[in-house]
Formats: structure tokens, C-alpha cells, sequence
């Protein structure tokens, strides 16, 4: 999960849909037998305070999608969308944080992280009596190992690093500027238009899928990631901003 500040206070408008989610999760939790997953934990959604941006993420808080409503021009305003983006983001994973208290306290599974690991299919899987293909399994073994660990360490160097780095999207419209895995600030382009809303909204959804995607060790074995500075193509692979 991105690390983003908390928003929800005592005063804030949003708390009376936080305690009806809460409810909701409950009464699901009372109806789904113990052995099922409780629908609806892999799609929980947050609007910032205006109701203007919507930003889904699953149980553990990591990004799934987001929607910025076609009134955006005159809720937020080219100067206001930014910051609205990461309020909606901020609040859908408090509720996610809420989820995963509700599910701890009635002795639920708590939903496994993602693996997406690229390796689990062994190239050289070992046909019965095949000494050679043993051989070749066994070395590949040991070559994904060495590669788990540098990506690993990859992840904590970057998760370590006090020097800022900024997510592009495609169009270049929304900027993400993140220190570690914490996200700093963000910031759209000055030259956006009223009817950019669904522009901003691919934007943000790339690079926040992006700054998402780094947190995963298995990322870094594709060789995307090459520089502090990234941009996003429209297919979601990252490239180097020189």
C-alpha cells in the first residue's frame, strides 16, 4: 500500500459513511459462513470531500481504480483536482484499514497480498529420469533466488531513499511525487480544460497503478524501472524521463 496521510477527524463530513460501511461489513461478516470471502473487500471506494473523485482500493489499500465526475471543473477547479485525487485515495484506505480491523476482530482470514510472481513456472521442469533437466531445474532454483533477493533489496533501497521521485501518466496531465513508498504530493497540468476529466482520471489511474506496482518485489525482475524520474505509457509499462 502507497503510505498516505490520514484525513478522517472528528469533523469530518465522511465519517457517517465510514460507520455505515463498518455496519455493512458487519452484517456481511454475519451472513457469509466463515469458510467464504466477504464480498464486495477487493472493491472498497472513497470519495475525497467534495464527492467529486472517487478512488477504489482493495482490503489491503493498494490502488485498484479511480473516476472524477464531469462537474470537476467547478467542485475543485484545475487547482483543487490534485489534492482531491489523494483525499479520495487517503479515505478509501482508511476503510480499508477499517475492513481489516472489522475482519481481526471476528477472527476472519485476512486477505493474502498479491503475488503476481513472474517465476513460478520452471522453464526447465524436470521430466521423470531426466538427469539433465534436473540439472537445469536446479540451477534455475538458484538463479531465481539470487534474483528474489536483488529484487528485494531493490525495493529497499527505494523504500529507503530520502531523494523525491515523480510518476507521470501517458498524457502527462497528472504527476506523483513520492519519497520511498510515501507519497509527497501531486499535481495536475496547468493546462488541463473542463473536459479533461476523464483524461486526468486515465492519468492518475496509470501512475497510481504505477507507484503501486513498484511496492511489489516481482516488479523489479521485469527491468521497467530504470531512473528516479518515471513516465507511464498508455499500456502501463514505465520508461525513463531523461
Amino acid at each position: 500500500m502507497l503510505q498516505t496521510s490520514r484525513t478522517v477527524t472528528p469533523d469530518d463530513p465522511r465519517l457517517d459513511q465510514a460507520r455505515r460501511f463498518v455496519r455493512q461489513l458487519e452484517e456481511s461478516l454475519a451472513s457469509t459462513p466463515r469458510h467464504l470471502p466477504v464480498d464486495g473487500l477487493d472493491r472498497i471506494g472513497g470519495d475525497d470531500q467534495t464527492g467529486t473523485v472517487t478512488c477504489v482500493v482493495d482490503a489491503r489499500g493498494d490502488f485498484v481504480d479511480l473516476r472524477v465526475r464531469s462537474d470537476w471543473w467547478y467542485t475543485l477547479g484545475p487547482s483543487g483536482v490534485a489534492s482531491a485525487i489523494l483525499d479520495a485515495l487517503q479515505y478509501a484506505q482508511d476503510k480499508a484499514m477499517l475492513a481489516m480491523a472489522v475482519l481481526r476482530r471476528h477472527g476472519r482470514t485476512l486477505p493474502a497480498p498479491p503475488t503476481g510472481d513472474r517465476f513460478q513456472h520452471d522453464e526447465f521442469a524436470a521430466r521423470p529420469g531426466d538427469i539433465w533437466a534436473e540439472w537445469g531445474a536446479a540451477e534455475a532454483r538458484v538463479q531465481r533466488g539470487y534474483d528474489t533477493m536483488a529484487a528485494a533489496d531493490r525495493v529497499v533501497e527505494t523504500r529507503d531513499s530520502a531523494e523525491p521521485r515523480t510518476i507521470s501518466g501517458p498524457r502527462g496531465l497528472f504527476h506523483l511525487t513520492l519519497v520511498g513508498f510515501t507519497v509527497a504530493s501531486a499535481e495536475v497540468n496547468p493546462r488541463i480544460a473542463a473536459r479533461d476529466a476523464d483524461a486526468i482520471a486515465d492519468d492518475a489511474r496509470a501512475t497510481l497503478r504505477q507507484a503501486t506496482r513498484e511496492k511489489d518485489p516481482t516488479y523489479w525482475f521485469s527491468g521497467l524501472f530504470r531512473d528516479a524520474t518515471t513516465r507511464v505509457d498508455e499500456f502501463g509499462n514505465a520508461e525513463q524521463v531523461r
